[in-house]
């Protein structure tokens, strides 16, 4: 890994320490396997050996839990069966995530340092990003989200120790889990996907200077100054910010396919046992309670990420109509254009989960027809077994 040369570690030092509680967030969990100093991003060994022993206690942990479920001999093999299913989904989405974390280690630093590039291509041309501001919005979300957490688990926990018996407690502990490293991993997913928008829209702000240019200065060239970044660059920037999202798929596909499918299999299974306390003679309120505050984080996660990751697309494409604003009858500025709308129309930029599908709000929808689907075959497949 070649260093940043020492003209550019006042830029790198304000970029990590902007998202350095994310980046200690993630170290935690251990959805990162490297470490950073002031100025540049290094490997860890250590790290890596605490994700491989995380991963060999885990594995133990959710065997003792599903053991205990089949144990339950009063519990309907419906449920009994539904709660095997989301321990060994909560495993393979858990060890997968600190597998990719120890696999996809260059790659994530790669990904920070082409950005730190990017920047300092930027801050070149004179323009600047308020990391300060960026700083701000991690911490901010970082409370909320450990706000809402604490509030949910608490909440459950508490409703738990009175309804569950004591020896169940370890399987609802490894729910909690589940929503504190999902909470984490989808954080840490929307932070790299705004990172990548916010450049967008900083290409597309000097798109707009280049359309008022031309129109105020009615001219056939564009001016050499230092403030504004002419055409071909801004094509060169754009590709590579393009690059970076392809990156971006290669490191976190797998893992936002597997919180899809784990979210998607969790909410159409706690949203089955509502609509069953809900047919039950005796209504209770923890079956209503229970079902209805575990899916809270997993909801709003999977609707945020959809929306960060479409809105930067459209912000990504949105360079292809503004380029088409520009006035002018310079045939080498028209050439740069027609270069421009090519790149963008054959480089399709597009968050993907491991290239199986698009992550926008056709994904929200498909999720919801989904959900109801699967929930009246549960519901038809339940009566069945009554019967």
């Amino acid at each position: 890994m070649s260093e940043i040369p020492k003209i550019d570690e006042k830029l790198s030092t304000k970029f990590i320490s902007s998202i350095k509680m994310i980046l200690f967030q993630s170290q935690i969990l251990g959805l990162i396997t490297f470490s950073h100093t002031q100025t540049k991003f290094r490997f860890s060994k250590l790290r890596r050996v605490y994700n491989i022993l995380a991963i060999f206690l885990y594995l133990p942990v959710t065997v003792l839990c599903v053991c205990k479920v089949v144990a339950l001999e009063r519990l309907k093999l419906i449920f009994k069966s539904t709660d095997i299913i989301i321990l060994i989904m909560n495993a393979v989405y858990v060890t997968t995530t600190w597998v990719c974390a120890i696999k996809n280690r260059d790659k994530f630093i790669d990904f920070l340092e082409k950005i730190i590039d990017f920047d300092i291509n930027l801050q070149a041309d004179g323009v600047y990003i308020n990391y300060k501001r960026n700083e701000k919005r991690i911490l901010v979300q970082i409370i909320t989200r450990l706000i809402v957490l604490f509030s949910v688990i608490t909440t459950l926990m508490s409703v738990a120790v009175i309804n569950i018996r004591h020896f169940l407690m370890s399987v609802e502990c490894m729910a909690y889990f589940l929503l504190v490293i999902n909470s984490a991993i989808c954080h840490q997913s929307i932070e790299m996907v705004l990172m990548l928008k916010a450049r967008y829209t900083i290409l597309n702000k000097q798109i707009r200077s280049l359309i008022e240019y031309f129109k105020k200065n009615n001219i056939r060239t564009i001016g050499k100054n230092n403030k504004r970044l002419n055409l071909s660059k801004i094509c060169a920037m754009h590709h590579h910010l393009t690059k970076l999202v392809k990156l971006f798929n290669e490191i976190f596909g797998v893992v936002l396919l597997l919180m899809f499918c784990v979210s998607f299999v969790v909410i159409v299974i706690t949203l089955f046992y509502l609509t069953g306390a809900l047919q039950a003679p005796r209504i209770r309120f923890w079956g209503i309670f229970n079902p209805i505050l575990s899916n809270v984080t997993l909801v709003m996660d999977v609707i945020y990420v959809c929306d960060v990751c479409y809105s930067t697309i459209e912000e990504a494409n949105k360079s292809g109509e503004l380029i088409h604003k520009i006035d002018t009858e310079d045939h080498d500025i028209r050439d740069e254009i027609e270069m421009f709308s090519l790149q963008i129309a054959n480089a399709q930029v597009e968050f993907n989960a491991a290239g199986f599908f698009p992550i926008n709000y056709t994904l929200v929808f498909s999720i919801i027809g989904g959900v109801t689907t699967y929930i009246i075959i549960l519901i038809q497949l339940s009566a069945t077994l009554t019967e």
